[in-house]
């Protein structure tokens, strides 16, 4: 029997929620004391955060551990913030539940074992449980430990959304949620937090590189005023010509003739190359003061601006191995959240796959943009050469480091500091 009144546990929505969650213990491997966690209970877990949760009173013995357990949690302030992102958000809602279930299938296994004072493997009363004070320890203990600090999450997936828009903002925050271990979350919501502020900061420089696509949209009048401006008319304005002479100079001299008009769009189409290996997670030095901001950080928000700058944009992340294509800011986010900073660097196999693409893709009026720090000896010139053949431009973004074969070859902007001013600079240079 579950604990929540707003919750029918034989809804056929409800027993598939329970089956997700159950086979998504199983994906992973963690073992699930079904014997002792009912249906009803992995429901709980679920509704508690996808909805407001409404609890029964005066639980049964057999339902009082758990009712104990949810009361408890739902008086704690992680619970208030993840309330906050979880509400009529299954993904989320579903990663807490099962976050939830580990810290209560732990507290059984603490009983188990007698590491519970007063507290047996048998149906106990509910008020004989609340005024034991090691139990309501435990469950505090497990909850922080299994459920986390997620502190913020919630401004942040604001801030994000008001950047980038609401569906980028809640993926970060699902992703943000979904990371179990704390300083690493903090880490990541820390580089998002500079991210978001350096994508504001360059919002104007952004919004001028915009330029819409009009192709064979009608206009509504027009004056010819040449013989070529004829190839512009419409259908029906050239039938018009053909059947009658005397409507068509009618609608003409009215300035009622219907034609094309044709906007050429002068935005760059970019395909990046963004080096994510474990030296771009380093913070810069400029010789005077640390610059916190990570060099990832800043790659990745020029590589944001260009998309939304940009006409049409291909970004892969490297580092000792190529990744696959990207071509939306969501996925850009996505792949920072989920990205390991792993050591090595091969901008040869990078540009090498860069060249690849474009001639597999017919991507030759693209221009070539590469961010990195530049920290690999065994660039190949030949591959760079070829690159300056393949794409319409190719040029080198540096940051925080040199690489004199890259230099030596390729139109290279420099960066010492990652800050707004310094992505400004990169913007105007690419």
């Amino acid at each position: 029997m579950g604990v929540l009144l707003n919750v029918d546990y034989k809804d056929e929505l409800t027993r598939l929620r329970v089956h997700e969650i159950v086979k998504y213990f199983q994906r992973l491997g963690i073992p699930l004391k079904l014997a002792k966690i009912s249906n009803e209970i992995i429901a709980d877990s679920f509704y508690i955060h996808y909805r407001t949760p409404i609890l029964r009173e005066n639980p049964s013995d057999e339902e009082a551990l758990w009712h104990l357990f949810v009361k408890s949690y739902l008086s704690t302030e992680v619970y208030q913030e993840i309330s906050k992102i979880s509400r009529y958000n299954y993904q989320v809602s579903k990663s807490a539940s099962v976050k939830l279930l580990r810290a209560y299938n732990s507290l059984l296994s603490r009983i188990e074992r007698g590491a519970v004072e007063g507290v047996d493997d048998k149906k106990q009363d509910m008020r004989e449980l609340s005024e034991n004070q090691q139990l309501r320890q435990e469950i505090n203990s497990l909850l922080r430990f299994y459920m986390g600090n997620i502190k913020n999450i919630e401004k942040l997936r604001k801030s994000i959304t008001k950047a980038l828009g609401n569906e980028v903002g809640k993926e970060a925050a699902e992703l943000l949620f979904d990371i179990d271990i704390d300083p690493y979350r903090a880490r990541l919501a820390k580089i998002l937090e500079s991210l978001v502020e350096m994508i504001a900061a360059v919002q104007p420089e952004v919004e001028q590189g915009a330029v819409a696509e009009r192709r064979g949209v009608i206009s509504g009048v027009t004056r010819i005023r040449a013989y070529t401006d004829l190839q512009k008319a419409t259908n029906l304005s050239k039938a018009i010509y053909i059947q009658s002479r005397e409507l068509f100079g009618y609608k003409l001299a009215t300035k009622s003739l219907s034609i094309y008009d044709v906007t050429l769009d002068t935005r760059e189409k970019v395909y990046l190359l963004v080096d994510k290996s474990g030296s771009m997670f380093y913070t810069l030095y400029d010789g005077v003061a640390m610059d916190m901001t990570q060099k990832i950080t800043w790659a990745t928000a020029l590589a944001i601006a260009l998309m939304r700058r940009s006409k049409k944009v291909v970004l892969r992340f490297f580092d000792q191995m190529v990744y696959p294509p990207i071509t939306n800011i969501k996925d850009i986010i996505k792949s920072l959240l989920r990205v390991l900073p792993l050591g090595g660097t091969d901008i040869t196999a990078a540009v090498h796959t860069a060249v690849r693409d474009a001639k597999q893709q017919g991507l030759h009026n693209y221009k070539l943009v590469i961010i990195t720090d530049g920290e690999d000896d065994m660039v190949h010139p030949e591959v760079l050469k070829t690159a300056k053949a393949t794409f319409r431009d190719v040029k080198a973004v540096l940051i925080g480091g040199y690489n004199e074969t890259i230099e030596t070859h390729l139109n290279t902007i420099k960066i010492n500091t990652a800050n707004p001013e310094s992505l400004k600079t990169a913007l105007k240079n690419i």
